[in-house]
């Protein structure tokens, strides 16, 4: 059998003013994508030829740009026609949580599953796996076979979540039969870093989730949290549930149900996991731990969901500081493309800077006088190990305050030691990190003797209630009392 590959990412946030072009998207091509999509131990189990198409990876931003956009369906397009007299099925990692600006119906997902479908017409099998944090509609689910998530968040699972959707995938060509996901919109609105998995409800969500998928009756089933940083119709958490051969569609429905009233019964139980508070507070209470690492996370500007780590709202909280309290800080890292590329770029390790840094695109983001001495210079990566070089940073020890910088010309959240190391920044001398993240990232939160969740304003501020939506289901909580 053969299987046609590819992937679109772009976490659409709707409240950075910059538009995602195609520079920003890292464009993958060729044999690679099996690797990427994580399939080749599974293609290689049930004898499948992998035919790579596209891997278009975005991750957080703005809306994407509609020439940029086109561009991308476009080499979908032109990949599904090339192959389509030769490919048994299709497998795509499509995120769910992109917005293009001035497309019909917002969603790029749904637009490159509707175009291909109406190059391939309505049987030949499509599997997607998708973001947890990605929005569905009854539309995606007609026009797919398979779909499910991950059940993480964080995304620790989202290797086995890939290779499920791919061997279910192979077992439908191998034993063919037409059966569609079963759709079930529930009306809740929350960003992810109510919903960590670790943490209930999601814990009691996921475990009712793998005692549905071991029925035999049931392929896959899965809870999409939705995405919420764009105002879209299809906005919103969903439950979905493939069932195993056509004869069981009823009994899928009946376990959608069962999903969505278990959900419902617990929807006011969704919280910030850990510890969450107001900026002053949060830093303060971190400054009273002995001690460390302590996590300090900048959750308004939270790369991972598309703001642009341009704020220097915490590093200006720092700086007012009169007590420092042993602590020796590390702020990873702060975007300020001009400073880096025009002033920093020319400069060596041990030179001494006086500069301004801050984009100034808004309050948050205002211009901050320092002076200090660069330590290092370093590589910008994505996390989840991503091997792409995205832009490059240097590392300022401040004078006379034990604050150090990361100033990088591309905004990246600092997840995980390989970023640092691709950084050339050692982690050890320091014991309180300032990191541009909502929930802490695994790996760190690993290491962490305490961590909080600073709610400070921002492109991704956390507190759903105070965002605006024009487009959304209503009722819909937490902005209406249901």
């Amino acid at each position: 059998m053969k299987i046609l590959i590819g992937g679109f990412v772009a976490e659409c946030n709707a409240y950075v003013d910059k538009p995602m072009m195609l520079e920003d998207f890292v464009l993958t091509r060729g044999d690679t994508i099996a690797d990427l999509l994580y399939v080749r131990e599974p293609a290689n189990e049930c004898g499948a030829e992998l035919v790579p198409a596209l891997m278009a990876y975005g991750g957080g931003g703005g809306r994407v740009e509609k020439d940029t956009f086109d561009y991308i369906l476009a080499q979908f397009k032109k990949e599904v026609k090339k192959h389509l007299h030769e490919i048994d099925g299709m497998f795509f990692f499509f995120h769910g949580a992109s917005s293009v600006i001035d497309l019909e119906g917002d969603s790029g997902d749904h637009a490159l599953v509707r175009e291909i479908r109406k190059i391939t017409g309505p049987y030949m099998p499509l599997a997607m796996v998708a973001d947890p944090h990605g929005n569905l509609s009854q539309e995606q689910a007609d026009n797919c076979n398979i779909i499910r998530t991950f059940r993480h968040s964080p995304h620790t699972d989202r290797k086995e979540a890939h290779q499920i959707v791919f061997r279910a995938l192979a077992d439908v060509l191998k034993h063919r039969r037409e059966i569609h996901p079963i759709y079930k919109k529930v009306p809740i609105l929350l960003g992810g870093e109510r919903c960590v998995s670790t943490d209930e409800p999601l814990v009691s969500i996921n475990r009712l989730l793998n005692e549905i998928e071991a029925d035999p009756r049931i392929l896959t089933c899965s809870y999409h949290i939705g995405y919420l940083r764009h105002d879209s119709a299809k906005c919103g958490a969903a439950v979905v549930v493939v069932p195993n051969m056509p004869a069981d569609e009823e009994y899928a429905r009946q376990k959608a149900q069962e999903i969505y009233d278990f959900v419902w019964a617990r929807h006011r139980d969704f919280h910030f996991t850990g510890y969450a508070d107001d900026p002053d507070l949060a830093l303060a209470a971190m400054m009273e731990v002995e001690g460390g690492p302590v996590f300090l996370t900048d959750s308004g500007d939270n790369v991972t969901a598309g703001a642009q780590g341009l704020n220097t709202f915490v590093l200006r909280q720092l700086l007012a500081l009169k007590d420092y309290k042993d602590k020796n800080i590390l702020v990873a890292g702060i975007h300020d493309k001009e400073l880096y590329d025009n002033v920093l770029s020319a400069k060596k390790p041990g030179d001494h800077v006086a500069c301004e840094l801050g984009a100034a695109k808004t309050e948050l983001s205002a211009k901050v006088a320092i002076s200090g001495t660069i330590l290092s210079f370093g590589e910008l990566h994505h996390h989840y190990h991503n091997e792409a070089v995205v832009g490059a940073c240097c590392t300022i020890r401040l004078d006379n305050v034990p604050i150090t910088v990361i100033v990088g010309n591309f905004p990246v959240s600092f997840a995980e030691k390989y970023q640092y190391d691709c950084a050339n920044v050692d982690m050890t001398p320091y014991n309180f990190f300032v990191v541009k993240q909502g929930y802490l990232y695994p790996e760190l939160k690993a290491r962490a003797k305490h961590y909080v969740m600073s709610l400070t304003d921002g492109t991704t501020m956390q507190r759903t209630e105070r965002l605006v939506y024009k487009t959304v289901q209503r009722p819909i909580w937490p902005l209406d009392d249901i």
